[in-house]
């Protein structure tokens, strides 16, 4: 009876051990980790608004007028696009320097001598593309740098021409070019 007793509290005690693998198995822990990153774009520079200002002489033309360095960070993998376009106060031509008193408004071109007064604009850098050379002011918002997809850190550059004719009246002439970031990048 002492050897059943005992043969039987061993087959007991090589059970348990089973047993307790028995319990785990079957049973799984799975850890998801998610995280969305939300599409943002921006672009940057030292100010938000710049001015530059200068005393021109009639028949003077300035090729370096104002230099302002924009940052572009944009993480949509679809890609960016910058569009510029003339805000000028003129209602009927935002692309015009207006005269401040009586002087005649001075018109978007490339004109660099003659009898007629101009102004152009020029973007370099990251994905410029169309106006990486002198051009006239666009009246409608036109794409001027483009990128196919995230950029960080890429640079545009914007510069501006004044050419004043031998007729152009003594005055203060203002223009203004506004420079909006969209994405995707069409």
């Amino acid at each position: 009876m002492k050897k059943i007793a005992i043969a039987g509290a061993s087959v007991a005690l090589a059970a348990l051990p089973m047993a307790g693998v028995f319990a785990a198995e079957g049973t799984t822990v799975t850890d998801t980790v998610q995280v969305t990153i939300d599409s943002a774009c921006t672009i940057t520079s030292t100010n938000a608004a710049n001015t530059y200002s200068a005393t021109m002489t009639n028949g003077q033309l300035k090729s370096d007028f104002g230099s302002t360095e924009m940052t572009v960070n944009c993480n949509d993998a679809a890609g960016w696009h910058i569009t510029a376009v003339g805000s000028g106060a003129d209602a009927s031509d935002k692309t015009a320097m207006n005269a401040t008193g009586s002087g005649t408004d001075i018109a978007t071109g490339l004109a660099t001598s003659g009898n007629t007064s101009n102004w152009a604009m020029k973007v370099t850098g990251t994905g410029a593309t169309g106006f990486t050379t002198f051009a006239a002011v666009p009246s409608s918002a036109t794409n001027v740098a483009t990128g196919s997809g995230a950029v960080s850190g890429g640079t545009l550059t914007t510069t501006y021409q004044v050419f004043i004719s031998a007729t152009q009246q003594a005055d203060t002439y203002t223009g203004q070019v506004t420079y909006s970031l969209a994405h995707p990048a069409s």
